[in-house]
């Protein structure tokens, strides 16, 4: 893989970021994917819909950036069938947290690679999330302080979400929305 032709199909800050730390050169662009119609009257299970959003999300700036490998990441949170949308205003993201408070979700993270209109490689990774009995009170005063409100879990957990947690089983970048260290090796089978 030429360093230089990839494409983050992601305005995402914290995706940004992570690809930053590694000697890539990369270009972060947005994705041409309107997500509410690809949702709409959607019944697919958490993981499906995670993956179905990243290929989709990869696939729908191939033909502006030919010859590049564009990645494209979705995540979903999830407890049971039940997934967990960006809150959009602190009433919402109160709301799910105290639906998740002292429960175990998931965090499914879909990342997928494709160059001129064929997809590459694509992967859903699980990370397993739980969260301590937390009081309302803790919970209000989690959302004031980092107001998650464009986050699928109404938690920022590379900020100070990670103190609303128990126990964790995944890696750190994966639960952030970009496990590039593990993905770029996979890559490398297909390119």
């Amino acid at each position: 893989m030429k360093a230089s032709k990839l494409i983050l199909a992601s305005s995402s800050e914290v995706r940004i970021q992570i690809l930053s730390k590694y000697k890539i050169s990369f270009k972060a662009v947005n994705h041409r994917l309107n997500e509410n119609i690809a949702k709409k009257n959607n019944n697919r299970e958490p993981a499906d819909l995670s993956q179905y959003l990243a290929e989709q999300k990869s696939l729908s700036v191939c033909d502006v950036h030919s010859d590049h490998i564009i990645l494209g990441c979705d995540q979903v949170c999830a407890m049971g069938k039940k997934m967990y949308s960006k809150p959009k205003t602190k009433d919402k993201a109160i709301e799910n947290l105290l639906e998740l408070a002292g429960k175990t979700h998931e965090l499914i993270g879909s990342y997928a690679f494709s160059k001129n209109g064929a997809l590459l490689y694509s992967e859903t990774i699980f990370s397993k999330m739980t969260m301590k009995d937390l009081t309302e009170k803790d919970i209000i005063e989690y959302v004031e302080l980092d107001n998650p409100l464009k986050s699928c879990g109404s938690y920022m957990f590379e900020k100070n979400g990670y103190k609303l947690f128990s126990e964790i089983t995944g890696s750190m970048e994966a639960i952030n929305g970009l496990p590039f260290g593990y993905l770029q090796t996979k890559l490398q089978e297909y390119v």
